[in-house]
């Protein structure tokens, strides 16, 4: 559609050389703006300079995992959740069915009650020496079978204090009547909150002693590891924010904190190992999620930025359309300072100006075709 343009008259000091300042002024038809589509902005001042592209993925924090591993040989019996999924601290994990187990309770219960009741013949014996109805080789000896069986006892408790019992639970399990029959069963809990990041059990498979069974994660914080190519290293230091983009599944974006830079190399690529935090409370994040990086250069000129189609040839000079009123644009004369892939970065603006952003060179056609 061809816009009939009227000629806006006054004069302007930055008109090109051999044309009149009306001749870079366009009025266009009310409407003609909005039909042509133009986008009208302020030019964003900032460091201009293509961005260097790093490519990562979001990990767990090795510090921040547990392995599960089982104290005890046996059989798995109940084996339910999957890798992803989440679990509390204290949650079951496994059941396994240990004859191993059923010996080590044994025999805490034969201590506890062999330590009880040298503890009641100590405090008899005690008595009778108080009141001169015993001799002393009689108390020593009394004694002597008390530090014994404390002795006996502290052996047994140690292995059930490993195995997660409480001494609540096994103050329960010492006075329980009548005492429960299967002490085969034992209960593998988680020992933090967070996600199974790795599992490699099935119901029915037997295991061994201190064998990994899974490793649980923890999503809040993760980890971004990338890596940056060699010319973009000095863009980047510990405590800065980064600015990451999944490149899997919707796109959305996330901010890190640099922890550190550490240079690597390999037959693919030069480049620096960065690893960032990433606050992640709501497990918004998961780990494995591919990413991209873009960093700019903090020592890259600050100027006003305009994307490089709003840029247009007038007579061999560059210039920009300025919004003056209502739908009237001028065309003013601009000095390129620098350009990246997508943007050019001005010189030349009156104070305050707003730009058009999109749709420049339909805007300059119309200018055309109103002096043709």
């Amino acid at each position: 559609m061809k816009i009939i343009a009227r000629i806006c008259l006054f004069a302007v000091s930055l008109a090109s050389p051999g044309l009149a300042a009306e001749e870079l002024s366009v009025t266009l038809p009310e409407g003609g703006a909005a039909r042509l589509g133009l986008l009208v902005e302020a030019p964003v001042v900032r460091p201009l300079a293509d961005p260097v592209r790093a490519t990562g993925r979001l990990i767990c924090d090795p510090k921040e995992s547990a392995v599960v591993a089982t104290h005890l040989p046996g059989q798995i019996e109940t084996d339910t959740l999957r890798v992803g999924d989440r679990v509390k601290a204290g949650q079951t994990l496994i059941t396994l069915r240990s004859i191993e187990l059923a010996a080590t309770i044994s025999t805490y219960l034969d201590s506890e009650q062999r330590l009880r009741f040298a503890r009641t013949a100590l405090t008899r014996e005690q008595e009778l020496a108080a009141r001169k109805l015993t001799t002393t080789e009689a108390l020593q000896q009394k004694e002597a079978e008390y530090n014994q069986a404390r002795i006996a006892h502290l052996a047994a408790i140690q292995p059930m204090h490993i195995l997660g019992y409480k001494e609540s639970d096994l103050h329960e399990m010492v006075d329980e009547s009548p005492l429960r029959e299967n002490l085969t069963e034992y209960r593998i809990v988680a020992p933090r909150d967070g996600v199974i990041a790795e599992k490699s059990t099935v119901p029915g498979m037997p295991v061994e002693a201190n064998q990994k069974l899974m490793r649980i994660a923890a999503t809040d914080p993760l980890l971004l590891d990338f890596l940056v190519p060699l010319r973009g290293v000095d863009r980047i230091r510990p405590g800065d924010k980064v600015v990451f983009r999944s490149t899997a599944g919707s796109s959305r974006e996330g901010e890190a904190t640099v922890f550190g830079l550490a240079p690597t190399a390999s037959t693919d690529t030069v480049a620096a190992s960065v690893l960032a935090g990433v606050a992640n409370p709501k497990g918004e994040w998961m780990s494995g999620t591919p990413v991209e990086i873009q960093l700019g250069d903090p020592r890259a000129p600050l100027l006003p930025a305009v994307p490089n189609n709003a840029v247009v040839g007038i007579a061999g000079e560059p210039h920009v359309f300025v919004h003056e009123k209502g739908e009237t644009f001028r065309a003013v004369p601009v000095k390129v300072v620098a350009r990246t892939g997508t943007a050019s970065g001005i010189d030349g603006l009156p104070e305050g100006a707003r730009v058009v952003i999109g749709g420049a060179p339909l805007l300059e056609s119309a200018r055309n075709a109103a002096h043709e």
